[in-house]
């Protein structure tokens, strides 16, 4: 714990994956505290379940070299990777660094002392797990913060206008198309990219518009390719920003420019971020299903959860008091579902299924208070007591 009344020091232990990176630094930002990014690099050991690796640097390539004293007070890490080496600066701080873990822990709950989670897990309530509805997004911002970033907003008024005069020949509504990947269990191979092309280009036709596309790196290349050869085809105008070729005719990441600019956008279901980044934008937000195929593991957490959730009298509470007691000790992790966390959206009317949009959803402007509370959750840690 930082002295009384020094500002605590922060580590976010970074990954391979970008939009686990870009939640870190999200939250990162709102704290305002000083932080320090860690990118590590992992081996093949960082396959293995994390309550067989510990509190060590086995999984890391170059951890050893990279965390050094002085330690943080406070470790912040995402997904699975990460969590080894937190738990090691801890040991090595000698239990004086906090740890923050957002999503799924992918081991047991009482190894971090917060846990920030959303629906799709199916975390069960504890005093260090905080449920929010949904995850710290680069769209999250906190309205008394808005003076301080007055630099940055200039800058991204700059970057606005490149983009504008990219984007001015074609006409709207702009129709921001954010495709994620293949990801357990969503499949996305290039039948499901030529399907995904013609229902957005169907779908921007019928309104007059055009598409602004981009993907994520889950996406296949070649189902981005035929992703967008799809969209070529339907002779839909449109932006497409290549993933696997991002300096392809000078062409930089316009993800950030979708957000501020789209009129409305079309999110593949397999991406809680960028469903969240597409909501928080106050825009209208649809869905396109890609297809599922769920693993021997995945169904047996699936069944089990339901069965937690369902099953009524004293059967049903020893299923769910199992249930608990194997995700909070790490024994069960694969239990994520986005198909909750859409259908919570869907439920109050901030998602429709692309070709089912009916009336426009409801727009969500702000999770401001699920931010507030997570900051306070957060300070709370350090708060000194005698």
């Amino acid at each position: 714990m930082p002295a009384r009344g020094a500002t605590p020091q922060v580590w976010i232990l970074l990954g391979p994956k970008q939009g686990d990176n870009a939640q870190l630094r999200a939250l990162a930002q709102l704290l305002t505290w000083p932080c320090t990014e860690k990118q590590l690099v992992f081996n093949r050991l960082a396959a293995l379940p994390n309550i067989f690796l510990g509190a060590g640097l086995h999984s890391s390539k170059n951890g050893a070299s990279l965390l050094r004293p002085p330690w943080p007070d406070l470790v912040i890490t995402i997904g699975r990777r990460g969590v080894p080496a937190a738990r090691w600066v801890q040991k090595q701080s000698g239990g004086r660094s906090k740890l923050v873990h957002l999503g799924r822990p992918w081991g047991p709950l009482h190894w971090f002392d917060l846990i920030v989670t959303t629906p799709q897990y199916g975390l069960p309530k504890r005093e260090n797990v905080l449920h929010n509805s949904l995850p710290i997004s680069s769209q999250s911002k906190l309205s008394n913060q808005c003076s301080q970033r007055s630099s940055q907003t200039q800058h991204d008024c700059r970057d606005t206008a490149v983009w504008l005069d990219r984007f001015s020949t074609l006409p709207r509504p702009w129709i921001a198309l954010l495709s994620g990947g293949t990801s357990r269990p969503y499949v996305f191979d290039k039948e499901t990219g030529t399907a995904l092309g013609r229902a957005a280009s169907a779908f921007a036709q019928a309104q007059g518009g055009s598409l602004l596309l981009t993907a994520g790196r889950r996406c296949p290349a070649v189902s981005f390719t035929a992703l967008s050869a799809a969209i070529k085809a339907c002779g839909c105008p449109s932006y497409i920003h290549n993933p696997h070729n991002p300096h392809e005719s000078g062409q930089d990441n316009p993800y950030a420019a979708y957000l501020a600019l789209a009129d409305r956008f079309i999110v593949t279901s397999d991406s809680v971020s960028m469903a969240a980044d597409a909501c928080l934008s106050g825009k209208p937000v649809s869905v396109y299903e890609l297809p599922l195929h769920y693993d021997l593991r995945m169904r047996a957490a699936r069944w089990f959860r339901a069965q937690a959730m369902e099953k009524q009298g004293n059967f049903g509470s020893l299923i769910r008091k199992l249930y608990a007691f194997l995700v909070e000790y790490g024994l069960l992790t694969s239990t994520r579902d986005e198909r909750i966390f859409m259908e919570m959206l869907r439920k109050n009317g901030k998602i429709a299924t692309l070709g089912e949009e009916g009336t426009s959803p409801e727009r969500l402007c702000s999770n401001q208070q699920e931010l507030e509370n997570t900051l306070a959750r957060i300070r709370a840690l350090f708060t000194h007591t005698g």
